[in-house]
């Protein structure tokens, strides 16, 4: 008979927040491309691939208990779209790992890997019959011996552990639950020592054997191993998250106002200015003394711009400055937060210029299709991560490698037609250590500077899409080899 142990090199720890469950009515939706009249049970998720495990038809109900430590045969299946659609499932084989010192542990039933804090837990079939937690540490390239989480370990079974950002994730038929098995959270910031339903959305009167989220945003939801109404009659394989919109519903509009704030403090004299993107106006008004603008009831279908333009002489929109959107609360709700009868659902942290491009199609709350795909992330375009390119010592040409490489980064950012983005430029800064007298490091760090906007321009970005900024030795760290750089970055067009 196989234990199920540890698979290391397969599944790694998604290292994500705590879930937040949203109010709104929860579904349980069946992934019916990969269940069968067998049971599935949920063995990992990395974001991509769904592993699980499949047994017979007659084995659970034939074997009792020691159904979990069954023979089952390994599958993957890749997400296509949406949360519930997955390619036909492969078969592989989930390689399960024991140690000579653990000969006397007994079977095990599941283990669950979290690498990033070196900790490993393991549902253990112990000689009386149950099924126990027990925790094993890594030190110095070794595990040691597991050792039993009493403080989560019932009279009943423990099964199915696994690791959502540290936090301990297991199924239990203890008392106290929905019903028969339930999804429990044991979290790491108090040493794994309570425990907490992972929510009454995710179970039920059912039975839930494990689960693992689906995605980083509250709108994911989590995949499931279950027994519920509507399955294929035994342990199936579901998706359980917040309602979609279906195909033919069309948005509704939403209430939506903006906050800006620098410092922590209201950011006043400003005028917003709203349009989609390479389309129609959609609104403008000022802010008021709290910073604050209501924009009314929208549908924000596509990317929006969003222009700040200051009432004032002197001063655009100050580096650092936040834009909060809200959506108004159903009558009676969020009474208590900070802005009285409004959700906070969306921030930005804005850096120079006047204009931004939003992308505010992934407001969940507001009925949108959901969008599982991580390049779907709400985004403000112009604040895309840097390109950073080393120097040698009082050089100012980049080295073969390095020019390469800010070749195929400049070109990643061209559309299918060779264009570049629209409403962006090249902010392109130079650096040197703190060598030198501060002239001459002024100097050197314009030059490469400019070799990168060379560069840039050979590409065919415009010179007067491209600004160069030299700023010598005034971000000096110490790290020489760290300090002579430059930085590379598209960022919003300042008229």
């Amino acid at each position: 008979m196989r234990s199920w142990g540890c698979f290391f090199s397969m599944l790694a720890c998604c290292s994500l927040e705590p879930f937040a469950q949203d109010t709104e009515p929860w579904i349980a939706e069946p992934l019916s491309d990969l269940n069968s009249r067998g049971d599935e049970v949920l063995i990992g998720w990395d974001g991509d691939e769904l592993y699980f495990g499949r047994l017979g038809v007659q084995e659970r109900t034939e074997l009792g208990d020691q159904w979990f430590l069954a023979e089952r045969e390994d599958f993957t299946a890749v997400r296509q779209m949406g949360w519930s659609d997955f390619a036909e499932p492969v078969s592989t084989a989930l390689t399960a790992n024991r140690f000579p010192e653990w000969s006397g542990l007994g079977e095990i039933q599941h283990a669950a890997v979290d690498a990033e804090r070196g900790v490993m837990v393991l549902s253990v079939w112990m000689p009386d019959g149950q099924l126990d937690l027990f925790m094993a540490q890594k030190e110095n390239d070794a595990w040691s011996i597991p050792q039993p989480l009493d403080e989560l370990n019932s009279p009943e079974q423990e099964v199915f552990p696994n690791f959502h950002g540290g936090d301990l994730i297991f199924g239990s038929n203890r008392q106290g639950g929905k019903g028969g098995f339930d999804v429990y959270r044991s979290n790491r910031l108090d040493m794994y020592k309570s425990f907490a339903s992972i929510g009454g959305q995710v179970n039920s009167s059912g039975d839930e054997l494990a689960a693992l989220p689906a995605g980083e945003s509250d709108a994911s939801g989590f995949y499931v191993s279950a027994v519920r109404m509507g399955g294929e009659g035994g342990v199936d394989l579901w998706w359980v998250g917040a309602r979609e919109v279906t195909g033919d519903e069309s948005p509704r509009a939403t209430d939506i106002a903006l906050e800006l704030r620098y410092h922590r403090e209201p950011l006043t004299g400003m005028t917003v200015r709203i349009a989609e993107r390479g389309g129609p106006h959609v609104f403008h008004g000022d802010v008021d003394d709290l910073g604050r603008v209501i924009l009314g009831p929208l549908v924000l279908d596509a990317a929006v711009e969003v222009r700040f333009e200051s009432k004032k002489k002197r001063g655009d929109l100050p580096d650092g400055a936040i834009c909060l959107v809200y959506e108004r609360c159903e009558t009676g709700e969020c009474l208590d937060g900070f802005w009285k009868g409004w959700r906070r659902i969306r921030s930005y942290r804005l850096e120079g210029g006047k204009a931004f491009v939003f992308d505010m199609l992934p407001l969940d709350r507001l009925g949108r299709w959901r969008r599982p795909s991580e390049s779907d992330a709400s985004v403000l375009l112009g604040n895309f991560a840097p390109w950073v390119g080393r120097f040698e010592t009082s050089r100012a040409v980049l080295a073969g490698n390095d020019q390469q490489e800010l070749i195929e980064w400049l070109n990643s950012f061209r559309d299918q037609d060779g264009r570049w983005p629209e409403h962006l430029k090249l902010r392109i800064e130079g650096h040197t250590d703190g060598k030198g007298s501060p002239q001459a490091n002024t100097v050197l760090s314009i030059q490469r500077a400019n070799y990168a906007a060379g560069i840039a321009s050979n590409l065919g970005v415009s010179p007067d899409r491209t600004e160069v900024v030299g700023f010598g030795d005034r971000h000096a760290s110490g790290q020489s080899n760290m300090d002579r750089r430059v930085t590379v970055q598209w960022v919003s067009e300042m008229e």
